[in-house]
């Protein structure tokens, strides 16, 4: 039995090397036939490419025949017959040449050779006789020959033939071209496929040999990581696996060292009932321990009739879970509490979130909104200018403040909102717009309502205070006769506080106008330094009036600045003052000026006073802010120049900053820009 099973085997490897060989034979010879016709083909393309030779040198030569004909009768000189009785001497061999070549082949047209013969005679003829007549009779004579004589017409028919001939050969070249690249492919594929064929044949005896061993090897590596397989995922795997066999139980899955632990009854039945009620589907559900943790269990049915359940405990996703939707639930009552417009949008245009303000402003609610995007709503493009300007936050710009926007609400009514937007990246990487608008409608009402009682105070408080003004005056120059000693101090008083009266109204008015941007500037691009010694000169009267000395230390700086003269020396006007009401008697004011860098130029006042109060001092730009009531009995101040000289300043494209130290005194600092010669609309010299 051993033997038997063994002789058909090695039949067939004999078998298999016996047809290999005699495939290998067979390709050699094979070989041979393809390397004798690629020789044969050789030859034949040699033949018809010295063929189409011939025909081509025969052609350009009687080319040569008719140039040197027609160049010698219309110039009459003889070296135009050189190349003509050289390409005469070449026809004959050409020719026979070509004769030779063609009587190789095995089909001959005779009659196109007869025809191509009588052609080529006709015209040397032509040419003969026109080379004549012009040595006998002169050029006219000779031109006239040459249009008559049917030299052209002949050489288009010698062409002619000529060229069918060389196409002819070419088809023919073509042709044998093609056929011995077919065959040559044919030998390409005949060869590949014996030596695939006879590869084929060794490696399946190789195979056959080698199978059975490889095969076992194989299926026992196979059951080795199987079974390491199976023990790692049972190990690494955090869901707990069960199996059930339907009438015998539930058994949990363990390392095949652990020892078996008993299944919960209740989960045992509960798996039991299921597979009774689902047989053979794969199916899920949620399975709630008495200890509160809660578990999603998948049962899946194996080949064998077996199911295998895995249950993964997922009480700590579920807790997060519902404490973030808590979460979002308490964060969306806070939004929706807030009276301002609040909204979000992605990168497409889309609202994602926004409060029941920003929702009743459109008249939706906020479920009809999100999602959506301006151009999906019904007049969405009321919202356009809140829109303006996303492009440049999505390109990196880190916020946009809009203080008034003018928009329509859902009942077409006007609305004036104070707009902020900020980029929000999320840890995903996606991208949002987060916007709040505050509205500000009614403020502006009541701005405006303010800006009109200003305006008509003002102007009701000035008319008769000029009156008073003018009273006094009178009194004072002696026109009322001259009066009683004791009413003097009391004229000054009048006087004085009518003046303080018009700068309080002059300021009031200026800050009104610097608030609503009605304050008009005559811009200049002037010296600072011109500029300071034009304040120094006005302000000295002040300083001597407080027994103060008004200095200009350093050098003044070269550099030019764009600013309203008049609005800069109220500036300077100002801080000198304030300088010196806050500096004891017999001190010093300096103004100093100096250059910040190539793009900046500073002026600064400084005073040795008592300094500012450190509490009082992030107030000092605010409205009638003053550190106390007795400084402004004592200074006669309104508490608003300081305000007004930031606003100016900013009006200006300058800062101003202060520094001070109590007891000590105040350095108050203004930079601008520095503008270049270019710029200049006035040069240097006195204001």
């Amino acid at each position: 039995m051993h033997d038997a099973g063994h002789i058909p085997g090695t039949w067939r490897h004999t078998l298999a090397f016996i047809l290999t060989f005699t495939l290998l034979l067979g390709l050699g010879w094979q070989g041979m036939r393809v390397q004798q016709a690629l020789l044969d083909a050789n030859a034949e393309v040699n033949h018809s490419l010295e063929l189409i030779t011939v025909i081509q040198d025969l052609q350009l030569t009687l080319q040569d025949v008719e140039t040197g004909e027609r160049g010698y009768v219309i110039t009459g000189q003889a070296a135009y017959l050189q190349p003509y009785h050289q390409a005469l001497e070449r026809v004959s061999a050409e020719r026979e040449s070509l004769q030779q070549l063609l009587e190789q082949r095995s089909v001959v047209d005779q009659a196109a050779l007869a025809e191509l013969d009588a052609l080529i005679a006709r015209r040397l003829e032509i040419s003969e006789a026109n080379i004549a007549v012009r040595d006998s009779d002169g050029m006219e004579a000779a031109a006239l020959r040459l249009l008559a004589a049917g030299g052209r017409q002949t050489m288009d028919r010698l062409r002619g033939s000529l060229e069918q001939l060389e196409d002819d050969e070419r088809r023919r070249l073509g042709a044998d071209t093609q056929r011995a690249a077919d065959q040559a492919e044919r030998a390409r594929w005949l060869g590949l496929g014996g030596a695939l064929l006879a590869g084929g044949l060794l490696l399946a005896a190789f195979l056959s040999v080698n199978r059975n061993l490889r095969l076992r090897r194989r299926l026992a590596l196979e059951a080795l990581h199987r079974e390491a397989r199976m023990e790692a995922l049972l190990e690494a795997v955090p869901d707990e696996l069960y199996r059930i066999v339907p009438g015998q139980g539930v058994s949990r899955l363990l390392h095949s060292q652990q020892p078996p632990s008993p299944v919960d009854a209740a989960f045992a039945e509960e798996l039991a009932g299921r597979l009774g009620d689902e047989q053979d589907l794969q199916h899920s559900f949620m399975w709630h321990a008495d200890s509160g943790d809660e578990f999603e269990v998948r049962m899946l049915p194996t080949r064998d009739g077996e199911y295998l359940a895995v249950c993964r405990d997922v009480t700590d996703r579920l807790r997060s879970r519902r404490r973030l939707r808590d979460q979002q639930t308490f964060l969306r009552s806070i939004v929706d509490a807030d009276e301002n417009l609040i909204f979000a949008r992605d990168v497409s245009g889309r609202f994602r979130m926004c409060n029941q303000a920003f929702a009743a402003f459109l008249g939706v609610t906020p479920n009809e909104l999100e999602g959506r995007s301006a151009a999906e709503l019904h007049h969405g493009q009321r919202l356009l200018p809140m829109m303006a300007g996303d492009s440049e936050l999505l390109a990196g710009k880190p916020e946009q403040r809009a203080m008034a926007l003018e928009v329509q609400d859902a009942d077409g009514r006007t609305r004036w909102l104070q707009l902020l937007k900020r980029p929000l990246t999320l840890s995903d990487g996606s991208r949002y717009l987060l916007a709040v608008a505050v509205d500000i409608t009614e403020r502006r009402a009541m701005e405006r309502m303010k800006a009109e009682f200003i305006a008509t105070v003002s102007h009701e408080l000035r008319t008769p205070l000029t009156a008073i003004r003018g009273a006094v005056s009178m009194l004072n120059s002696g026109m009322a006769g001259r009066l009683p000693e004791d009413a003097a101090p009391l004229l000054e008083i009048a006087d004085h506080n009518s003046e303080r009266l018009v700068h309080l109204i002059n300021d009031i008015l200026d800050i009104e106008k610097l608030e609503s941007g009605r304050l008009s500037f005559q811009w200049e691009t002037l010296p600072l330094a011109t500029l300071v010694e034009a304040a120094l000169r006005d302000n000295t009267p002040v300083a001597t009036s407080f027994e103060i000395t008004l200095v200009a230390e350093g050098q003044p700086v070269e550099g030019l600045v764009e600013v309203d003269r008049h609005r800069f020396a109220q500036v300077m006007a100002n801080l000198i003052s304030n300088a010196c009401k806050h500096s004891p008697s017999g001190e010093r004011v300096i103004v100093t000026q100096a250059a910040d860098g190539a793009e900046w130029l500073e002026v600064a006042v400084t005073d040795h006073g008592a300094g500012i109060p450190l509490a009082f001092q992030p107030r000092v730009f605010e409205r009638f802010a003053q550190a106390d009531a007795s400084d402004r009995r004592r200074t006669g101040g309104t508490g608003l120049g300081l305000a007004i000289t930031r606003a100016l300043v900013e009006e200006m494209g300058g800062e101003i900053d202060f520094t001070s130290t109590p007891g000590e005194g105040t350095c108050f600092r203004i930079r601008l820009p520095r503008r270049d010669l270019s710029s200049v609309t006035q040069g240097k010299g006195t204001l």
